[in-house]
């Protein structure tokens, strides 16, 4: 995702010196709303604070995703307690870096000086929504009482402290979950099964609590745990710490202390040893003080050769560490989520691991995975001698595992999910359209994304499309691949949609280009089967969002089964080739017919955005898109192309001499109809109709 240019700012610059809001005077998410629309109405970005006890997590769970946030046009501050070296200046690209006394272990003076420090940070500065997790950095800032004028809170709840702990000091931690739970907007739950333990404890109310897509955080980047490059990091590692090909290693990856289940581990695999030869294990972390595992047990396998300590290991190089493993074990007592075993699942290792919230809803028992109860020993060596022995098992874990993290916990998928999460709370442009712009020029590209464009559509799509429009009045694209990094280096702020062609056999190296030189989406047209939509699937692996677009009849007779195909994300139906498959003579017959408006049901039944055809400027068209726009509205529609008419590829129509006032134009329209009753959108449509009638009864009638 290409950055802004300008990340960095002082977040103090317009504030020292104003008036501030007395803390009572709470702006709502709806004022919010209507303020924060930079994009179009050319004010200040969304502001957004995250605040995390400790750098290391914010790498892990939020760096990303702040970076994406940047990059889609929100203002990001990050505050962390304790910082690693060079923290601050390798955030500062993309963010402004505080750092707040916030510490570590809750001890009263500390919590206090640092929920005194986040007031003050909070009186100077506005923001319209704050992401804070960790226990100690959600406590300091609900202490904060500057803290309850930020409209939008949110409490990353990935992980609840006090599960596996008993008596006072359980009571004690509940207590304070139940204040932060209290002092939130929302509360962001890690997992279904986390959610439905908050309620049960009765921390929150049910209406304030979510999960955000299939659980998880920020998910697996794919560029780092690359599958093509498993066996070369099992080799290289294998190599490095003196572990044959024929040994059998069973790995874990986490701090190794006792919550994580390295007692039943060491217990289990002790045991294994005596009857299951040639066997390593591999753990890879470095060992808690803070709760240690059983001091027999590790006096134990520091002294036995089967087993290997990595202690610290730099986090660019555990991939190549986990790859070394033939099977995953992570018997933790609590979990959030478990990037650990996304990670695993995305590098085709094969996972046990315990049935608790979190871990149990990352996998599918018996499918992707398989658990084991928790703190059961003897059910843990059980699965372990049984998995090492059924190589057929191991094989389908790692296949289905790897599918399932593709469908539903890729990076760029989760970010995508995470900021419209953020939208909806904020209510920040719940309605409004998004507008693509077809071009392979970066200079128009700058120029449509400058104007409010959301989008910018390259088409690559060459296979087939003469034969089947080279007699009309259409053009049909001579694009190029390397033009995907061409625009992709003046787009700051829209999305690269880029059309790859129908399916065949070059499209995986094809979908491999073009993600690598950095679509932000891949759209597939010309389909007819689901298993050409599966294919299609496959080779995307989940690395991008992907947008299908229906447009041959075949594809219409078979959407109930190509829908029902997991990793979709958008759709989009292309009225020009689906009216030729017809044999109509205008492609907004489509519209009267009703065959646009089954397939939408379709599409919102399946919860998936959709849109359909183009629209021209405000005037313009053979059906002008003053109608048009209606329909989109009528239908749901949340995308439109902007048209060839729009674009002055057809003669007759006005020049674009300012975009930015074209789209102002259809904007403006937009709004009109986002007011209208449903007598007007019914009174558009038999407008619509009454004009694809009149069109149709004239000859040599052009699509546009």
């Amino acid at each position: 995702m290409a950055k802004q240019e300008s990340y960095s700012r002082n977040i103090n610059r317009d504030n020292e010196n104003s008036i501030q809001k007395p803390v009572a005077e709470v702006r709502s998410k709806a004022e919010v709303a209507e303020n924060i629309c930079k994009d179009t109405a050319g004010l200040r970005p969304t502001r957004i604070c995250m605040v995390t006890t400790i750098s290391k997590t914010f790498d892990w769970f939020m760096s990303d995703l702040a970076e994406f946030l940047a990059a889609n046009g929100f203002e990001v501050t990050v505050i962390c307690g304790v910082m690693d070296e060079g923290f601050a200046e390798k955030h500062q690209k993309f963010a402004n870096v505080v750092q707040m006394p916030i510490d570590r272990g809750v001890k009263v003076f500390p919590v206090i000086k640092g929920g005194a420090a986040l007031n003050r940070f909070f009186k100077k500065n506005e923001f319209d929504i704050i992401h804070y997790t960790t226990p100690n950095a959600a406590l300091c800032c609900t202490l904060a009482r500057n803290f309850r004028k930020i409209p939008v809170r949110v409490y990353g709840q990935w992980g609840i402290r006090y599960v596996s702990v008993k008596g006072i000091e359980r009571r004690f931690l509940k207590v304070i979950e139940k204040y932060i739970c209290k002092g939130a907007t929302d509360i962001f739950a890690v997992s279904g099964k986390n959610r439905e333990f908050a309620l049960k404890e009765k921390l929150c109310k049910e209406s304030k609590i979510s999960v955000v897509g299939k659980g998880g955080t920020i998910g697996v980047d794919f560029n780092i745990f690359d599958i093509n490059l498993k066996e070369s990091y099992n080799q290289e590692i294998r190599g490095k710490l003196g572990i044959s090909e024929n040994e059998f290693v069973f790995g874990f990856c986490g701090r190794l202390n006792k919550d994580k289940g390295i007692n039943e581990l060491l217990g289990a695999y002790r045991a294994l040893v005596h009857t299951q030869k040639g066997t390593r294990l591999l753990l890879i972390g470095m060992e808690d003080k803070t709760h240690s595992p059983d001091e027999d047990l590790i006096k134990w396998a520091r002294s036995n050769e089967s087993v290997i300590f990595t202690d610290y290991v730099n986090p660019s190089e555990v991939v190549k560490y986990m790859s070394a493993c033939d099977v995953l074990v992570h018997p933790t007592y609590r979990e959030g989520f478990s990037m650990v075993l996304q990670e695993a699942m995305a590098m085709k290792i094969p996972v046990i691991t315990t049935d608790v919230p979190g871990p149990s809803e990352v996998i599918e028992e018996g499918i992707s995975g398989a658990l084991v109860p928790s703190k059961d020993e003897k059910a843990l060596l059980d699965k372990m001698t049984e998995l090492m022995k059924d190589y057929k098992l191991r094989n389908t874990y790692a296949e289905n595992g790897r599918l399932r993290v593709e469908r539903y916990f890729s990076r760029t998928m989760r970010m995508n999910t995470i900021y419209e999460y953020y939208c909806k709370l904020l209510g920040k442009n719940d309605s409004k359209m998004k507008f693509m712009y077809l071009t392979a020029d970066p200079e128009q590209a700058k120029t449509a994304e400058a104007s409010g464009v959301d989008r910018i559509f390259l088409d690559l799509e060459i296979l087939g499309k003469y034969e089947r429009q080279g007699h009309l009045d259409t053009v049909v694209s001579h694009s190029g691949l390397d033009d995907v990094k061409k625009l992709r280096a003046v787009i700051k702020k829209a999305q690269l949609l880029v059309r790859c062609n129908p399916v065949h056999k070059g499209l995986k190296p094809e979908i491999d280009r073009i993600i690598n030189d950095g679509a932000d989406i891949i759209m597939l047209p010309y389909f007819k089967t689901a298993d050409e939509v599966r294919f299609f699937l496959n080779c995307v692996g989940g690395r991008v969002p992907t947008v299908l677009l229906f447009e041959t009849a075949e594809a219409v007779e078979n959407a109930d089964e190509i829908l029902s195909l997991d990793g979709i994300t958008e759709v989009y139906i292309g009225l020009n080739d689906l009216h030729l498959s017809y044999n109509m003579k205008f492609m907004f017959e489509l519209l009267c017919d009703g065959t646009v408006e089954k397939l939408c049901e379709k599409f919102k039944a399946k919860g998936l955005p959709y849109g359909f055809g183009g629209v021209a400027k405000i005037g313009e068209g053979q059906l002008k898109s003053d109608y048009i726009l209606g329909e989109h509205k009528r239908l749901g529609s949340t995308c439109a192309i902007l048209s060839r008419t729009f674009r002055n590829e057809v003669s007759g129509s006005r020049p674009v001499e300012n975009m930015s006032r074209e789209i102002s134009l259809l904007r403006e329209r937009e709004k009109e109809i986002n007011s209208w009753s449903k007598e007007q959108f019914e009174e558009n449509h038999k407008v619509i109709c009454d004009c694809v009638d009149r069109i149709v009864q004239k000859t040599g009638s052009k699509n546009f």
